[in-house]
């Protein structure tokens, strides 16, 4: 790619896309406590202190990377082989941590990453298990941005889907008026950013989904370059699914944890667990479960 000065970003943002998606995990969080609209602002408030615009992972996965991991080390001179060994050295740690856990642990993380439900017999271990699969999820993107410093492709990538992104909230409002009245039936949203609507049965929160309007990522190819095959979102037909408990598939799921609202309710609970001196690593996952549960009950409960 040609050095940051001299390149020339081209975007179409007249070819949006509308994603409507539910986040991972939130229905078995909000099984266990009754959310209320007043509660549920509070978790945006939440939400509204996280930095970066949350529409930029789904713009690498919209352009085919399942993981979402492969931007941060984009560098001329690697190739699809060289980065799948990096994410590998990357997710190697976790996955020896990971074979240390109970089994009923360890299978609870396994249908949740392949179908987002826990077997039968081990609902005890769901927020245990969300709350593993959060820590090691960040602890490979925190090692990711350190491998990022000095690859300035990853870091061009970064900046022009920032751009794109603003490119779009600009043309957005024209953009709008105009496809609403070419397709008066489809609905769009005020404004580009992400947006979560809840649903309430009888003022309690039971589900939610979440809509924002994205670009293709000026730098789509070159992601699909360097991204390696077992990565690719939809995986060809001539690559095979990555086994389960293996590296591949670690590296490849455990970044569905990482929408913000599943990270907000994540938060209220990883926060009460620090306060009550509760260590994820004592392996006392029915007084985490309770702990957990509390967590979300009293923060609904004191937040003013």
């Amino acid at each position: 790619m040609p050095a940051s000065e001299q390149r020339k970003l081209k975007v179409d943002t007249g070819k949006f896309t509308v994603l409507n998606v539910r986040p991972p995990f939130v229905d078995l969080l909000i099984r266990s406590v009754d959310i209320d609209p007043g509660d549920y602002e509070r978790i945006l408030q939440i939400i509204g202190r996280y930095h970066g615009d949350a529409r930029l992972i789904e713009m690498v996965r919209y352009a085919g990377d399942a993981s979402a991991k492969v931007p941060y080390l984009l560098k001329e001179g690697e190739t699809p082989s060289t980065i799948l060994e990096t994410l590998r050295e990357v997710a190697r740690p976790q996955m020896d941590r990971f074979a240390n856990f109970p089994d009923a642990l360890q299978s609870t993380i396994c249908l949740l990453l392949s179908i987002g439900d826990v077997p039968r017999g081990c609902e005890v271990y769901t927020i245990p298990a969300l709350l593993e699969i959060d820590r090691m999820q960040e602890e490979m993107i925190q090692t990711l941005k350190g491998l990022m410093s000095g690859r300035q492709l990853a870091q061009d990538f970064h900046q022009d889907n920032l751009a794109a992104l603003n490119q779009l909230d600009q043309d957005y409002p024209h953009l709008r008026k105009e496809r609403t009245s070419r397709w008066e039936s489809q609905e769009l949203p005020e404004n580009p950013g992400m947006h979560y609507y809840p649903l309430f049965d009888k003022n309690r929160l039971v589900s939610m989904h979440e809509l924002c309007v994205i670009v293709d990522s000026p730098g789509a190819r070159l992601l699909q370059k360097y991204t390696p095959r077992v990565l690719l979102r939809p995986l060809p037909e001539s690559e095979k699914v990555p086994t389960t408990r293996s590296v591949d598939w670690l590296i490849r799921d455990a970044g569905k944890i990482g929408r913000h609202f599943t990270r907000a309710l994540l938060s209220i609970i990883k926060t009460h667990l620090e306060a009550e001196q509760v260590e994820l690593d004592a392996g006392n996952y029915d007084v985490i479960n309770r702990r957990a549960q509390d967590a979300l009950k009293e923060y609904v409960l004191n937040t003013p």
